[in-house]
């Protein structure tokens, strides 16, 4: 739980119910009676540490889309874990605190718990902390593009001399959790591992094997290592120099699989050997990858999210046409169990849905063309189950701006979506999620009550909110009319086209709300959907999150946030 507010917070002196220039009742409060009120600052290395898991920032600024070209991964921007590396008694909280991030399942982007890991193994203030983060390699990067990214990441930081690190070579430490990660796995998960993801990120398991002298613990492991460095043909020569060995015999056999399957040039020979090896899209060689045929059998084989992710392609194949296949896919999408499973987001099956529709991401310089089609609701879903979606048991008031801009706008990394259908949709899925949700919009000196049921569609929900006019919007209006009215909320979500320097008194008005209505831990999240930036305060209130632009990782960075989990 959040500690009580610290710091002078004034009693608002004005009357809630004053009347304002047209004569009606308003709860607006001036820009003076807001001044002095102090925001509840938490800007300790702890807490900057955990927003930058989570955000990929040190202050609450959410950015979506692909961090490795906005240079979020460099040492600069993580000073957290010197300063705690630096502090004695408090050496391995930046282990702790990626740990408690990673076994949440809520980071919106792991990239960021593979770095801060990396930072920790190179950093040269607390040679605790180092062997403690390489040790943490196995738990954490638990996929191989995860560890060969965590040797990316390391190995950058080595060569750019970030963290003023001395030496060149990779140094025991590493060379240890390298060789621990290869060697903890099974024989055959090894020979699957390697063989799925020859490379990731510039650097081939050749490579890393090499620097790493890694050697074989068992028979099975040492073929498979001399296959990676060596090739098939040493490896099958290198086994039969051993004692006869049964699991050496099923690796070699899968491993031959493999290379037969990767240079098949027969289209029906390659689909049957992928389904018989149960392989996967990663295993398929380019020169197969536009065979209709093989894309059949990956169709029956894939999960959710690498369905969604290839529903395009998949459509470019003409795959999508009335067949069997295009029925297997509406099966997939429409199967609950699978959605569970994987859990998917429902965000993310209506994102890729409505790529498809306008035929992909949009581009600018191309006119949009709708699928018809794939509007028709028997044909694709648009209002997936979601029964499998943890609840919060809060409250929550979402506060949607239905002017111009968010209305015809487009939402900043969702370009398919306008901005009120992004606001619409995160509001169905907390009504249909939690219990106590109230939708609003913000309307002249107030904030409307928009009556939304459980069994409304999105479309609907959508509907009934254009038809709202929208005026004078201030993000401070939902707090000063949940004041006004005695209603506690433990969730403020504003979902706006722009944040503005000069309305915004939201954060100031927070704190005035927690004080009221003693809620110290109530929240408030700033959604500017149509915006790629805001402006940036000189104190952030450590319950307050600013979110720009859209895409699937929003919905799971919100629930993270309403957990006080950064």
């Amino acid at each position: 739980m959040a500690q009580p507010i610290t710091g002078h917070v004034p009693e608002p002196t004005m009357n809630m119910n004053r009347p304002n220039n047209n004569g009606h009742d308003s709860y607006e409060m001036t820009d003076a009676e807001l001044a002095g009120i102090e925001p509840t600052i938490n800007d300790g290395p702890e807490a900057r540490l955990s927003r930058f898991l989570y955000v990929g920032k040190e202050y609450p600024d959410y950015q979506p889309g692909y961090w490795f070209v906005h240079n979020y991964f460099i040492v600069k921007n993580v000073p957290s874990i010197e300063e705690l590396a630096a502090t004695p008694g408090k050496e391995l909280v930046p282990i702790l605190l990626i740990t408690k991030a990673f076994e949440s399942n809520l980071v919106p982007h792991p990239e960021t718990l593979v770095f801060a890991l990396a930072v920790c193994g190179r950093q040269t203030i607390s040679e605790k902390l180092r062997h403690e983060a390489f040790a943490s390699v196995q738990k954490i990067c638990t996929t191989t593009e995860q560890f060969i990214l965590f040797v990316r990441f390391t190995s950058k930081l080595k060569r750019e001399n970030e963290l003023c690190y001395l030496t060149f070579g990779w140094g025991n430490g590493m060379k240890k959790a390298v060789n621990n990660w290869y060697l903890s796995k099974e024989p055959l998960a090894l020979a699957k591992c390697v063989t799925k993801y020859r490379s990731r990120y510039g650097w081939k398991h050749k490579d890393i094997i090499k620097l790493c002298h890694t050697v074989g613990d068992t028979p099975e492991k040492a073929v498979i290592l001399r296959y990676i460095v060596k090739g098939l043909s040493e490896a099958k020569q290198f086994a039969s120099e051993l004692a006869e060995n049964t699991t050496v015999e099923i690796v070699m056999k899968y491993i031959e699989n493999i290379e037969l399957f990767k240079h098949c040039e027969e289209e029906t020979s390659a689909a049957a050997l992928l389904q018989e090896l149960g392989l996967s899209l990663e295993h398929v060689p380019g020169h197969l990858l536009k065979c209709k045929k093989i894309w059949i059998e990956l169709i029956s084989m894939m999960d959710m999210v690498m369905l969604l992710n290839n529903l395009q392609r998949i459509n470019n194949l003409r795959l999508l046409k009335p067949n069997v296949a295009a029925e297997k896919v509406i099966e997939l999408l429409r199967n609950e169990e699978l959605i569970a499973r994987d859990k998917v987001h429902p965000v993310e099956i209506l994102i890729a849905l409505i790529n498809y529709q306008n035929c992909g991401k949009p581009l600018s310089f191309e006119k949009r063309r709708i699928r018809e089609a794939a509007k028709k609701p028997h044909q694709l879903p648009f209002e997936p189950n979601q029964d499998h979606l943890q609840r919060t048991d809060l409250r929550y008031l979402v506060t949607i701006s239905s002017n111009k801009k968010t209305v015809e706008g487009r939402a900043w990394q969702c370009g398919n979506m306008r901005g009120v259908e992004v606001g619409c949709f995160i509001a169905m899925t907390l009504v249909r999620q939690e219990s106590d949700v109230t939708v609003a919009t913000f309307k002249d000196n107030e904030i409307h009550v928009v009556d939304v049921g459980n069994e409304e569609t999105y479309e609907q929900v959508v509907r009934k909110l254009r038809e709202i006019s929208t005026a004078n919007i201030k993000l401070s209006k939902p707090l000063l009319w949940a004041m006004k009215m005695k209603k506690e909320y433990d969730v403020f979500i504003n979902i706006v086209d722009q944040v503005y320097e000069k309305h915004d008194r939201s954060q100031e008005s927070l704190s005035l709300y927690r004080n009221m209505m003693q809620l110290p831990d109530a929240k408030l999240i700033n959604c500017a959907v149509c915006s790629s930036a805001t402006y940036r305060k000189t104190q952030y209130d450590k319950n307050v999150l600013i979110i720009n632009g859209f895409d699937a990782t929003v919905p799971k960075l919100i629930q993270a946030f309403v957990q006080s989990l950064f």
